[in-house]
Order: C-alpha cells, then sequence, then structure tokens
C-alpha cells in the first residue's frame, strides 16, 4: 500500500465539451484534517471525501484522491489546471480564485490556549500581543491572520505538530477549529480537555474549490450533482455520521407552487450602492443577488426595475404585489407592509465636508445646524421628520446631495456607513473628501412587500431567503465583489 500521504494518483476524467466529447485530466488533492478528510485505518475517509467520493458516483466517473500537505495542495490548485481541492474554505480573498462547488460543512475558528494558562483575550488585538501563536501553512487561518498583520505566528505543515508545539509551551496560543480539535489530539492520544478555548475568531463555510483555468462546466457539474445529493438526502445521510447538526448546511426541500410562479409580481430598487446600482446599465449589488437567487428558486422572472425612491416607496404603498427593496425597517413603517428579511445592517450618520468646522454630540444639536440634505422619501428623511427636525433640504436624487455639500448648498448630508463611500464615487468626488460628525442610529434593511400581497407569498420568500443563509449561498453572494 502506498504511504498515507500518496493515496492515489491522477484520474481520467471525461468532460463533455462543445462539439464533442474531449478527455480531461483531472487532479483531486485533499489533506489530513480530520473529520473532513483524513485516513484512517489506512483508508482515506471522512465527511468530505464520502461527499466527494458520491459526487464522482454520481457523475459516473472513477477517481482516486492524492492526500498531500496542505500548502502544496493549494499552490497546485491556484497554479495548474484541472485541479480539485478540498475542504477549501470560501473567504472574500479566495472568492475569484478558483470555482467553488458546495457548501459541505460550516466550521467555527478559535484561539486555544493549555486548560489552565491565564490569557486576557477579549478581542483580535490582545491576540497579537501574545508570544507566539501556531498556524497552519497556507491555510484559511493563517492567511487572515496575516491580512489582519499578525506577525507572531509560527506556521507548521501539520496540525499534530502544532498541537505538540502548543502542549510543550513552544507557543501560546493554536489557531484551529473546534471540530477539528479532537481529532488531532486523538490522532497523539491525548485528552482533548487538556487544552481550552480562550477567543472565537470566525465561522466559515468549506467547499470544494476547483482551479481557475478547468472549464466552468465541470464545476456546474460537480455542483449539480452536489445539489442532487441534498435533495434527495445522500448528503445528509453522509454527513451526519460524522458532524454534529450545528455544523451541517441546513437544506430545505423549498418547492416553487405553480400560483407563486405565477403570481405577476412588481419588484422595484433604488440606484443605491453596493446594494442595488446600475453599473453600465445594469443592475447590481449584495441585495439584487439575493433577490435574484430567491426568484431563481422560485421560479418567478426576474423583473426588477430601478426607479426613483419616491415613486417605487409609492407603488410599494399602494398597489398589490410589489416588492421594494432595499427597504430600511422602522416602527412607523411596521404595519405598511410585509417584511422579508434582514439583507443587511447599517448605521445611519451625518456627513459634512472635511474642511468643515461643524461639530455634534447629539441629535438635538444637530437639529439647529441650518441645513441637512435628505433622500425625499428614504427611511432617513423619514425618520429625522418624525422626530421634529424642521431644517432638512430633501431631493429626489441623493447624489445631488453630494455636490450641495461641496459647493455649500446644505451643511450636513445624511448617509450611512454602508452606503456613503460607494455613493460618494458614483458622483465622482472621493470620499476622502466628506467626513463623519455624528453617527445616530443603526438599523437593517429589508425586502419590504405592499400590504395587499398574498401572506403565502411573503412566506415563501422568507423561507428561500433563510434556505439561502443556511446553505452558505448568502456568504457567498455578499462576498462578490461590486464593480465600484
Amino acid at each position: 500500500m502506498k504511504s498515507r500521504y500518496v493515496f492515489a494518483i491522477c484520474l481520467a476524467f471525461l468532460l463533455a465539451v462543445a462539439g464533442g466529447a474531449a478527455t480531461e485530466e483531472i487532479t483531486i488533492i485533499s489533506e489530513e484534517n480530520p473529520p473532513f478528510n483524513f485516513t484512517q485505518d489506512g483508508v482515506f475517509t471522512g465527511s468530505s471525501t464520502q461527499v466527494v467520493q458520491a459526487i464522482l458516483h454520481r457523475i459516473s466517473q472513477q477517481a482516486e484522491i492524492q492526500v498531500w500537505t496542505w500548502a502544496r495542495g493549494y499552490q497546485q490548485a491556484l497554479t495548474q489546471p484541472n485541479v480539485v481541492l478540498f475542504s477549501t474554505a470560501r473567504t472574500k480573498a479566495r472568492e475569484k480564485l478558483f470555482h467553488w462547488v458546495g457548501p459541505l460543512y460550516k466550521v467555527r475558528f478559535g484561539f486555544y490556549a493549555r486548560k489552565g494558562m491565564v490569557f486576557q483575550l477579549t478581542c483580535l488585538d490582545d491576540a497579537k500581543k501574545v508570544g507566539a501563536i501556531a498556524t497552519y501553512k497556507d491555510d484559511v487561518r493563517e492567511q487572515l491572520l496575516k491580512s489582519l498583520g499578525f506577525t507572531n505566528l509560527d506556521s507548521s505543515k501539520s496540525p499534530v505538530s502544532n498541537l505538540k508545539k502548543l502542549l510543550s509551551g513552544r507557543v501560546d496560543l493554536w489557531l484551529y477549529s473546534s471540530l477539528g480539535v479532537p481529532s488531532v489530539a486523538a490522532q497523539i492520544g491525548i485528552d482533548p480537555g487538556v487544552i481550552e478555548l480562550v477567543l472565537p475568531f470566525k465561522d466559515y463555510y468549506a467547499y470544494i474549490a476547483i482551479s481557475k483555468p478547468t472549464p466552468p462546466a465541470v464545476a456546474l457539474k460537480w455542483q449539480s450533482a452536489l445539489d442532487e445529493l441534498k435533495r434527495d438526502g445522500s448528503f445528509k445521510g453522509i454527513v451526519e455520521q460524522w458532524l454534529p447538526p450545528e455544523n451541517i448546511p441546513q437544506v430545505r426541500h423549498l418547492q416553487a407552487n405553480s400560483w407563486t410562479a405565477a403570481v405577476k409580481l412588481k419588484i422595484y430598487t433604488e440606484n443605491s450602492p453596493p446594494a442595488n446600482y446600475l453599473h453600465q446599465g445594469r443592475l447590481k449589488g449584495m441585495s439584487v443577488r439575493i433577490v435574484r437567487e430567491i426568484l431563481g428558486r422560485l421560479h418567478m422572472p426576474d423583473n426588477i426595475q430601478a426607479v426613483p425612491w419616491a415613486r417605487g416607496y409609492t407603488l410599494a404603498l399602494t398597489q398589490p404585489n410589489v416588492a421594494l427593496f432595499s427597504t430600511t425597517r422602522l416602527p412607523q413603517r411596521e404595519k405598511l407592509f410585509k417584511w422579508v428579511g434582514p439583507l443587511y445592517s447599517q448605521t445611519w450618520e451625518f456627513y459634512a465636508r472635511k474642511d468643515a468646522t461643524i461639530q455634534i454630540d447629539s441629535m438635538a444639536q444637530a437639529k439647529a445646524v441650518p441645513r441637512i440634505g435628505t433622500y425625499y422619501k428614504d427611511a432617513k428623511d423619514q425618520y429625522l421628520r418624525a422626530n421634529g427636525f424642521g431644517n432638512l433640504v430633501s431631493t429626489n436624487k441623493n447624489l445631488s446631495n453630494i455636490r450641495h455639500l461641496l459647493d455649500g448648498t446644505i451643511d450636513l448630508w445624511v448617509s450611512s456607513d454602508f452606503n456613503m463611500p460607494y455613493l460618494a464615487r458614483q458622483a465622482g468626488i472621493d470620499p476622502e473628501q466628506l467626513k463623519l460628525v455624528y453617527a445616530f442610529k443603526k438599523v437593517q434593511n429589508y425586502i419590504a412587500f405592499s400590504s395587499q400581497s398574498p401572506d403565502a407569498l411573503v412566506s415563501r420568500w422568507q423561507q428561500a431567503l433563510d434556505e439561502i443563509k443556511q446553505d452558505g449561498t448568502y456568504d457567498r453572494l455578499c462576498l462578490q465583489r461590486s464593480d465600484m
């Protein structure tokens, strides 16, 4: 039998391409990372391994898996065509480096220390101050810490060696996953209770990564097979043998009723980057991607229109079967609409020119400012009016507020941390020309349905959004980069 680190050889993989069938050699690579992919009694197994094998069975391919160190496998997938690498955490930094198939599971990363060690860790900055942190070379956790400015990393090509370094006192912390710790401890025959989680870090979904030069049709074929496994229950039957329920991506078998597909729903949005905006005549943005995903899952037509906010808001107030996004949910709006969400959060803020001398420490002081620019009938405009602001200068074009601010026509502009930099750039203004004066309210944005819309339709949309969040699609859609 071959060494446990070289479990298999490259496989021949038949791929149908336009004009006929072409033979593509695909290299499938994994690593020793229990309980997802690891060698047990001479057999490479684990939750992700068995899912990959089930995918290969579904697409009628015979394949073997090469077991490499993560750093070597990752570099191969980055630089060579026709490489499949699993299990791979999907992050913003990696989004455009691979084709993605998944998700396979959800995992929580955290910093571990020897039990009884006294660490005052309340945030990541505290972790930067310890002597050394054991990390796994080139994996997502190490990459994230490097991107955050960590300089105290002790990198290794083996999780087992990292745990040994922690136990011997050569490092102060070990960054690893909650699911992986017991398995690594078992490999060296120790009780995982001798170490403890001292600072949670992040939650991520793991995927199958396919190298970028590989024909997209390969990734599509793999994803279709995985989707079938999830729909018929095979996926759950595999992974629940290895993983606790909280780490398994939830799968809802959401079926669109014929009447749902036939509903003539009018969908409106506005030009408000980065959630929803026009770029070269096309609608883009995080919220647009989410709404389109819902429409696709419910087999409903994509008829989203971009209109001025006041018009869209009036239509949602007065007509049946209207959906408007992204709409801030406020107490005064609660009974006006039916709500699906949330899509995202933001903080409302007052902005001034960078050279302005205005200082505000309260809403009462803001009321004394001569002129505040707002976007007519949007949530911030309505909120300020409801709270007694009589100094508002409203416009139907939010970008006009930025120009009015710079030319001195208004003294403050109301926007949010979520929107301001994008709106400024869209207006041809460097965001650095503006400054935050006062932040006054944190809110969440939703899809607002007109009150005359059927409850069953709204419920179906909420179910679809919940499914998108639970299966990892929401994270993927949010991570996609904007064109601005």
